[in-house]
């Protein structure tokens, strides 16, 4: 044989093998009572997620020897890491969708002859996909904490408002009939925390909703599934990309010249402000209820769906979507498998979500919300969440972060913002 016949047949052999491996490792998966010892990692409460393992214990014997260990979230993905690389890692791990591309090469991906494309897509919301490569999946959802907006009864009644915005320009007219603004400029009372970064903790999170509302997926899979930054890409016959209609419009609410100013970096942070009372819309996460709610007994506070943009047919929030994943070297990956499809099971990851007050991940989740207003904008905001591949989450901080600031400041616009940090964002991405 030449040469080049030798290398392609060599390729060939590889895969092969490496196939024959993946199929060898989940062949027979499904077996209840020979699941054997199992150890998951994650930064949720231990209590919790040993409650949800107690539950299932007493009705599965797969549940055995499965247990969990608690990690803290600032030291965990180092931890993580250099266990996997050690060879001393968990059989399972909790991770959230934006920790995806740092991890894919530490993770075992499960391939569709284990769990099929369409049984994954019907099982769980469609923010779910993120795991989703063309061998298989990086892991299988568990829990999603949408995007959803807070906002303070008294204040809006105070200035003849009924009910919470449901659109982004709704905002316009609403901010100068609640903000109060003082001689220099400085804000008293402010009608939402929009146009700033450091005193805004789910900026990133609030921008990228706007961006993804007004079309722009910010990072998406070119021909052959390569991830490419599409912060800049403008629709043919635009005047401007959606990234850059989406950042025009949230700075502004930091311009003292606009009349919908309402937000400086100087004030307090956006959480503080809204739990003492002097912020109408703050825009948090489903998790952050039941600490508003701790924070100040007397807020009176409603919760609604994200606003929208009016007029598109497609509604979507932001959420942080956790999946349970498989670690490569793990000692008993049929047996995490077998776990990992239980606890995202419409059993499992209904407890798991009931613990943590938050809807489940599942299509086939069956709530009540009729007794409660707030259960039903949750469920709602999850069927409509979606997320994006992030590279680098605290690089990303950062690109987000100077993207704001420098149109807030005003040393660049948002054309100029918008596309520098679109080449530092496909910096971070594979060629």
């Amino acid at each position: 044989m030449s040469i080049f016949q030798t290398v392609v047949l060599g390729i060939f052999v590889v895969f092969i093998v490496a196939g024959v491996a993946v199929f060898a490792i989940f062949s027979g998966f499904g077996g209840a009572g020979d699941v054997g010892a199992v150890a998951i990692w994650g930064t949720q409460g231990l209590d919790t997620v040993q409650r949800v393992i107690e539950d299932l214990r007493q009705e599965e014997d797969a549940f055995q020897e499965v247990t969990y260990v608690q990690k803290n979230a600032a030291t965990y993905q180092a931890e993580l890491i250099n266990a996997i690389a050690a060879g001393q890692g968990p059989d399972l791990f909790f991770i959230e969708h934006k920790d995806l591309y740092a991890f894919s090469d530490k993770i075992l991906t499960i391939p569709y002859n284990a769990i099929s494309q369409a049984q994954f897509i019907n099982s769980y919301i469609d923010e779910g996909a993120l795991f989703l490569t063309g061998q298989g999946s990086l892991g299988l959802p568990v829990l999603i904490d949408p995007l959803v907006m807070y906002w303070n009864r008294d204040l809006l009644a105070g200035a003849n408002v009924g009910s919470a915005p449901q659109f982004w320009n709704d905002f316009l007219d609403l901010a100068p009939k609640i903000t109060s603004i003082d001689t220099s400029s400085g804000v008293r009372k402010s009608a939402v925390a929009l146009g700033e970064w450091r005193n805004i903790r789910n900026a990133k999170a609030i921008l990228s909703t706007l961006m993804m509302q007004a079309g722009d997926p910010i990072v998406a899979r070119a021909e052959g599934g390569r991830l490419q930054s599409v912060l800049a890409a403008t629709p043919e016959n635009a005047a401007e990309s959606p990234g850059q209609s989406a950042l025009r419009f949230y700075t502004e609410f930091a311009n003292p010249s606009k009349k919908n100013y309402s937000w400086n970096r100087s004030l307090r942070e956006a959480q503080d402000m809204f739990v003492a009372g002097d912020l109408a819309v703050y825009f948090g996460f489903a998790s952050e209820y039941a600490t508003l709610a701790a924070r100040n007994p007397n807020l009176r506070f409603g919760v609604s769906v994200m606003p929208q943009i009016e007029g598109n047919s497609t509604r979507l929030t932001y959420g942080t979507l956790t999946g349970l994943s498989i670690a490569r070297g793990a000692k008993n990956p049929q047996g995490a498998l077998a776990i990992a499809q239980r606890l995202t099971g419409a059993r499992g990851a209904g407890l798991l979500a009931a613990s943590m007050s938050l809807p489940s991940v599942r299509r086939d989740a069956q709530v009540d919300t009729s007794g409660s207003a707030v259960g039903a904008v949750f469920v709602e905001s999850v069927l409509i969440a979606r997320g994006w591949i992030d590279p680098n989450p605290a690089t990303t901080n950062t690109i987000f972060q100077t993207m704001i600031e420098s149109v807030s400041s005003g040393r660049s616009s948002p054309a100029e913002a918008v596309s520098d940090a679109d080449q530092e964002l496909q910096q971070l991405l594979p060629f």
